[in-house]
Parts: C-alpha cells; structure tokens; sequence
C-alpha cells in the first residue's frame, strides 16, 4: 500500500474511532443525568427502600451539605427525617456533564417544589456538583455537593 492510501485508511480510521467515541460520551452523558433524577426521585419519596435508595451511591459516598460533611449514614438520616407525607418535584438545569471514561462530573441548578402537612409549600433552590463513577455496569455518586441558594433579600 502506498503512503496516500496508507494516510487515507488511517485517517477514515482515527475520525471513525473519535465519532464513535463522541457518540458514546454523549449517551453516557444522558445516562449519568438520568441516574441522578432517578435518585432524587427515591429520596424525595419518603417510603422509598433504603437499599434502593443506597444503590445510587458508591461505598465511599460523601455528601456536602451547606458546610456539613455526611457519610451514608448522615444521607439516610436525613432521609429519614423527611415528612411521610412529602411530596416533592424537582427541576434540574444541567450546567456541565463531563464524561470520561468511568467518571462522570456533574454541575446544575436544582429546584424543588415540596410540600407536606408540617411545613406547608416551600420552593428551594441548589447549586450542586456531583462526581460519578461507573460501578458494576451503573452509575453511582460518589461525591455530591449541595449549597443551598438563598432567596434574594428585600
């Protein structure tokens, strides 16, 4: 094979390779997105099953929460502090998915509407990042950050 043949395969090759790759990440991006609502939507619900709920994180599952560092067992109890009769809707505005490999970064907006017969109707807004990592064929959290937005002052 000449050089111009050569160079011509290896370039069909290369671009063949790289769109695959690209078309990848961006289903690996709606998969990760996805993973994360599913997970909202297990908390939110106050009956959910613990072990359903845990399946969305990794072993070394952190939380930071408005200044506070959480383990596993700091989420579920604040899972179980939630009202039973919770009902919460949530909105997510997707700022950044980066998918490389098995890991996965997150950053978006959430909006919740919740209410319950303790606290009434409330609306809250977060700032929040995630990182994700492929486990077992899923993906999980392994770090979530939240801060809270406060609402405007007067």
């Amino acid at each position: 094979m000449n050089r111009r043949a050569f160079f011509a395969v290896a370039v069909g090759a290369v671009a063949a390779t790289h769109g695959t790759a690209r078309a990848q990440a961006g289903d690996d991006a709606e998969a990760v997105k996805q993973r994360l609502i599913d997970w909202y939507r297990a908390f939110a619900n106050p009956r959910v099953d613990r072990r359903h709920y845990l399946s969305f994180t990794t072993d070394d599952y952190l939380l930071c929460e408005n200044g506070e560092l959480l383990d596993k067992a700091g989420d579920l109890a604040m899972l179980d502090a939630l009202p039973a009769d919770l009902v919460r809707t949530d909105r997510f505005d997707f700022r950044r998915v980066t998918v490389e490999g098995d890991r996965a970064d997150l950053v978006y907006f959430l909006a919740a509407e919740m209410n319950d017969s303790t606290n009434g109707a409330r609306s809250r807004r977060w700032l929040e990042s995630a990182i994700m990592r492929r486990t077992g064929g899923e993906w999980r959290c392994s770090l979530l950050h939240s801060t809270r937005i406060s609402p405007p002052r007067a």
